[in-house]
């Protein structure tokens, strides 16, 4: 389970797709671009029918920024995991929210710890193009599998490395991987929920996370993938500048009661602050978007409350979710991941920070 930066959050959250999906298949080889004013790195990707397809990566923005990745090895306590082996070889369009991927409501890293890189270096081992292959490599050896979630390529661009790949009608392939809210400027237009961009590589041992972000991007996000006005760029986040810190936070749950769950499940919310914390307007959403009111009640300094889900709202599932917590003004205050190995019976397990 993860906690994740805080952001804005509705129930009439916006939901964009379109495109949207993953595409499953095993590594075969890439090709770097040096030079050019938007290079990518370019992954020719094979499904279980010998079908190529294009994974266009950005290694750079179209400002010239470095772009910034978070390696997470081993990946492990997020339910996206679980959806994983369910899905066909090839692209399969993202049928729910949860097989996306979203870095802000079902966090996967902590912004902080976000690295900048070149797109090209002097050196063997110095640049964004070769950490990504480096990691590609090692899935290869390992006769691993990559799911690639992004956007399908929705018009042939008669690109020069799609006859190179055998991608004859160019529609085979993905791109856009990489965050996909928080922009500002011409890039707004494409901010959603629940639609970010990344790689998965799938490990006979472990499975492994790259995610790719720019600088120029923002969080917290609203329900619409926009920058909210308490938003900080990236850049800022991984240089040392983090955002605010909510004293109050989800602490644990009671995912899995004896015997049947709708109506049994509880969320205890902690207070750190040395003062009196109000809940009134306050909600717990889970990741179908049903909403459970906590209000009026109230935690004292450090203590914690016990919130029933009655089952006609907020539900925590056993086989994993997310749960974020939202202030009366629709502010995501904390958000939380778990997992069906969570679920332990009759126990309450405390989420992991």
């Amino acid at each position: 389970m993860y906690r994740v930066a805080r952001a804005g959050l509705l129930p009439n959250e916006v939901v964009w797709m379109n495109g949207y999906g993953v595409l499953r298949g095993s590594p075969d080889r890439w090709v770097r671009e040096d030079g050019d004013t938007t290079p990518h790195l370019q992954i020719r990707l094979l499904d279980s029918t010998g079908q190529p397809w294009r994974i266009a990566v950005n290694v750079q923005s179209d400002t010239g920024a470095e772009v910034v990745y978070w390696l997470v090895d081993p990946l492990l306590g997020h339910p996206i995991l679980g959806e994983l082996p369910n899905l066909p070889t090839g692209f399969s369009s993202a049928p729910s929210s949860a097989s996306a991927l979203d870095y802000v409501r079902a966090p996967l890293f902590a912004w902080q710890e976000g690295t900048a890189l070149p797109a090209s270096g002097s050196a063997s081992a110095d640049d964004l193009q070769d950490l990504l292959g480096l990691y590609l490599q090692h899935c290869q050896d390992a006769g691993g599998e990559v799911y690639a979630f992004g956007e399908r390529f929705d018009r042939n661009l008669n690109k020069p490395i799609d006859v190179d790949f055998g991608n004859t009608d160019g529609l085979h392939g993905v791109h856009d991987i990489h965050l996909n809210q928080g922009n500002t400027g011409p890039h707004s237009r494409d901010n959603g929920a629940r639609h970010d961009g990344g790689l998965i590589l799938a490990h006979p041992d472990r499975h492994i996370g790259l995610f790719l972000a720019f600088q120029t991007q923002r969080v917290p996000t609203d329900p619409a993938g926009a920058p909210t006005p308490a938003s900080r760029s990236i850049a800022d986040l991984i240089h040392g500048a983090t955002p605010p810190t909510d004293t109050v936070y989800l602490e644990r749950a009671l995912l899995n009661p004896v015997g049947d769950d709708v109506g049994h499940e509880v969320v205890v919310i902690g207070n750190l602050a040395n003062t009196i914390a109000s809940f009134a307007g306050w909600q717990l959403i889970d990741k179908t978007h049903r909403c459970t009111m906590i209000g009026p009640e109230a935690i004292g300094p450090g203590g914690s409350l016990l919130v029933p889900l009655d089952g006609t709202g907020a539900q925590l599932g056993n086989n994993g979710g997310n749960l974020v917590l939202v202030d009366p003004g629709g502010r995501l205050v904390d958000a939380v991941s778990y997992t069906a190995s969570d679920a332990v019976e009759d126990q309450y397990v405390r989420f992991h920070r």
